[in-house]
């Protein structure tokens, strides 16, 4: 017979419900008569409203110079002064002149040669052009 175990779970269950109804219940009532509702989706008109750029130290990556090899680059991306976080697609393309980082946004250069960085973070996507000089 399991009665015990039984028992047990369905008390659990009774005092986790019960705790559940006591958090919630409150008795004011939240005023909201002048709230907004503010959702920035893809393809609205807030979605664009920002300047997008991407950045390595702060600094946009049209200001760096080129990278050699051995170097490393994080990339930021901002909407104005603000940096965007999620889920975020880095890739460069030919794929041998960079490996990637699994863990954060760094490209550390691998090998010389022009290609283009694509990076892509909800739906801003940036392409930038890339030329990597051999190690000095």
């Amino acid at each position: 017979r399991r009665w015990p175990e039984r028992q047990l779970g369905a008390a659990m269950m009774r005092t986790l419900f019960w705790l559940g109804w006591l958090g919630c219940a409150d008795s004011t009532t939240a005023d909201t008569s002048d709230a907004t509702l503010n959702i920035d989706e893809p393809g609205s008109e807030n979605a664009e409203a920002c300047e997008t750029s991407v950045r390595v130290n702060a600094v946009p990556v049209e200001e760096l110079p080129n990278p050699r090899v051995g170097d490393s680059w994080t990339l930021i991306m901002y909407c104005d002064d603000t940096v965007l976080m999620g889920p975020a697609v880095l890739r460069i393309d030919p794929t041998d002149l960079a490996t990637l980082d699994s863990a954060t946004p760094t490209l550390t250069f691998i090998k010389a040669g022009a290609g283009e960085i694509e990076y892509q973070l909800g739906n801003r996507r940036v392409a930038i052009p890339v030329t990597i000089e051999e190690a000095s």
